[in-house]
């Protein structure tokens, strides 16, 4: 992963692979958290009451340093590391797949339940859009009116930064967000202007 950024899916997509009468249901959608993965679950097995198993991966993050897979009863390594392994293929983070499975009575082993889980993961993953995060911090400036200029021209130096909030009464005070990796560019981008005054508050 970048140090500004990170990729996710932009929204709900989906995979249907059917294998000897079974059929796999994936769904890959944004998710940051246990809590919403639960939530998700919860939600498809109201939509899927006479489903078997509810499979999942997930990658949480902006590092992709949390994991997290689990087979819902299936054979142990079949279902959920197959699926993660495409979340994970895919270079994508903050991410779940849950693979709902209708099982019809033919056995697939081993090797048939790894490629079927990994499929329906790959097909709803395939034509999910991929979206860019960008980890931001946001820093704060007080400056007097005399120094408006010279700010100014100083931010439009910072690549990205954005105005979040602004404040002109007595003093003038700027919230700005900038990319991560800028921060302490930013805090010395003044140090020549004596009556401006700038911290890091995230």
């Amino acid at each position: 992963m970048e140090d500004d950024f990170y990729y996710t899916i932009a929204g709900i997509n989906h995979g249907d692979y059917r294998e000897r009468g079974s059929k796999f249901l994936a769904t890959a959608f944004p998710c940051s958290s246990e809590e919403e993965l639960k939530s998700a679950i919860q939600d498809l097995k109201k939509e899927h009451p006479s489903a078997r198993h509810f499979c999942f991966g997930a990658v949480f993050g902006a590092d992709a340093s949390e994991q997290r897979a689990n087979d819902d009863g299936e054979p142990s390594g079949t279902a959920g590391l197959p699926i993660l392994n495409q979340i994970l293929s895919a270079e994508i983070t903050n991410t779940a797949v849950v693979v709902v499975r209708y099982f019809v009575g033919t056995k697939l082993g081993k090797p048939g339940l790894i490629q079927a889980y990994k499929e329906g993961a790959r097909l709803a993953l395939e034509d999910s859009k991929k979206k860019k995060i960008w980890l931001t911090e946001k820093i704060w400036i007080r400056f007097g009116y005399d120094d408006t200029g010279n700010v100014m021209r100083a931010i439009e130096q910072l690549p990205m930064a954005k105005i979040l909030e602004q404040n002109f009464l007595q003093s003038c005070e700027l919230t700005l967000s900038i990319p991560k990796s800028n921060v302490d560019n930013a805090l010395h981008l003044f140090d020549h202007l004596q009556h401006v005054s700038v911290k890091h508050i995230s």
